[in-house]
């Protein structure tokens, strides 16, 4: 038989020979043609959409149809699409990506097929990239009624993880396309609240979005559950994995346990596929998160360490760096150890006037927090040197007034600016600084906000530079700040 190809046709041939009878439907002629997918998004001018525009076409009784051309046009405001023709799949789908143009406002993209007289149209809007001179709250989104606390987030692709607590986690788009959000704009794409694994309560903290680069998978979010402790001798509360294949239904598949202890904290060597957990009075845990995942993952816990040793050791956060994985210890200091042994390289017995909190290294210096009250208000941010060989020594400490607590601390992708969230006392918000000397960084600007912001999260979408911030304990929301301006 030669293969022709047409629509509304059924072709068949029976032979005389034979008792087979072979039959090929071929799909009808298009009769509708739809937008399907973000209509209207709103970017930066001059940037390309991180999501396709997309048609489905479809026949007069609702089926796709595929092999039908699709032309795509810009109709108003300028920019470009790519390709410009392109052809439905199995599922009746066209795409195209859109280059926004330099106009700001509304532009406009058309989506035509040649047998239809109805043409498909997008209206996506150009926003300007004008610099801010200061820190500018962008938009702010609460907790759901009822829930208590908003503690953590995590940004990547242009998803943002909210961590709220009883409320559990929350994924909006931020800019990453598949909802039409973006920060001024935060569109919720699922949420999910874990299970309470033996504690009263969900207590949703923080969180990790697992790239596999062995795998290629974008499979796992971890996160961290806090359940009710004491600082410096009780914790509680399991790491959660949930699958996130769909990120639009969440599904949570395995835990890992320790205990006697709650984790806090934790940081990824993606590459080794290793996860480092802060576990409080447990100390420092390391786990293998290769290969699937599910159920209790407990037996991956590769080795552990007190860094201050027993009674001495309550470890709020790690971060791996240069070849050497931090720990700040409420209790005992700021930590440099192997990530390989977890055996100790340096550091301990350095901060004993105060509670650590948070810490962030770039290149050869690290900066620390400071939590509540000890011999000292929690109000400095510790600035380390960093050795040969990792270990740290105190360069100075950076004292912000008027506060009780300095929660997270952060640095720019690119090195230039730190960034700090204070909590308690009138200077409570959001604080920036110039990182041109990284010894001595030098304020640039400050936000202050009610109730003050209890962690930070820098990340870069469509070119600019924003901090998302969880403003806690009384005001439970998600707050997105633009730093763009500062940043030299």
């Amino acid at each position: 038989m030669q293969a022709r190809q047409s629509f509304g046709a059924i072709l068949a041939i029976v032979s005389a020979s034979c008792t087979t009878a072979t039959t090929t439907v071929v799909a009808s002629p298009p009769a509708a043609l739809m937008a399907v997918g973000c209509t209207n998004p709103s970017y930066p001018i001059n940037s390309a959409l991180p999501a396709q525009f997309a048609v489905k076409v479809t026949d007069s009784a609702g089926a796709p149809v595929a092999g039908v051309q699709v032309a795509w046009s810009v109709v108003s405001g300028g920019g470009s699409v790519a390709p410009a023709t392109s052809t439905t799949d199995s599922t009746g789908r066209a795409t195209t990506t859109f280059t926004l143009g330099s106009v700001v406002g509304a532009q406009a993209v058309r989506a035509t097929v040649t047998a239809l007289a109805t043409f498909a149209t997008f209206a996506p809007i150009g926003t300007s990239l004008a610099p801010v001179s200061a820190i500018t709250l962008v938009s702010s989104t609460p907790t759901p009624t009822g829930a208590t606390y908003a503690h953590d987030s995590y940004v990547r692709d242009g998803l943002a993880f909210a961590f709220m607590w009883n409320a559990g986690v929350r994924i909006y788009d931020v800019g990453n396309g598949m909802a039409c959000g973006s920060a001024a704009n935060p569109v919720l794409v699922s949420s999910l609240i874990t299970n309470l694994n033996g504690v009263s309560f969900a207590g949703v903290h923080n969180g990790w979005w697992f790239h596999n680069p062995v795998s290629g998978q974008n499979k796992y979010l971890f996160i961290g559950q806090e359940g009710p402790g004491s600082v410096g001798s009780s914790s509680s509360g399991d790491i959660h994995i949930v699958d996130v294949s769909n990120l639009a239904s969440p599904v949570e598949v395995g835990f890992i346990h320790v205990a006697g202890a709650g984790v806090h904290n934790f940081w990824m060597d993606e590459a080794n596929q290793v996860l480092y957990a802060a576990y409080y009075n447990a100390g420092v845990v390391k786990i293998d998160v290769s290969g699937t995942l599910s159920g209790d993952m407990s037996s991956r816990i590769m080795t552990q360490v007190k860094p201050g040793g027993s009674g001495n050791t309550y470890i709020w956060g790690v971060m791996l760096a240069n070849g050497t994985l931090y720990a700040t210890d409420m209790l005992s200091g700021f930590w440099a150890l192997d990530p390989v042994t977890l055996a100790t390289k340096g550091g301990g017995g350095n901060v004993p006037e105060r509670y650590g909190s948070d810490q962030w290294v770039a290149g050869q210096y690290g900066y620390s927090g400071t939590w509540g009250t000890r011999a000292t208000r929690g109000n400095a941010i510790k600035i380390w040197a960093l050795g040969a060989n990792g270990a740290p020594t105190l360069a100075d400490s950076l004292i912000i007034a008027n506060i009780t607590t300095v929660s997270d601390v952060a640095v720019t992708a690119d090195g230039k600016m730190l960034i700090a969230t204070a909590e308690g006392g009138t200077g409570q918000g959001l604080y920036v600084y110039n990182r041109t000397n990284p010894a001595k960084p030098v304020l640039v600007a400050s936000y202050f906000t009610t109730q003050g912001e209890h962690t930070g999260e820098v990340a870069v979408i469509n070119g600019r530079t924003y901090v998302f911030c969880s403003r806690d304990p009384n005001v439970q929301q998600l707050d997105i700040f633009d730093i763009t301006g500062l940043v030299p």
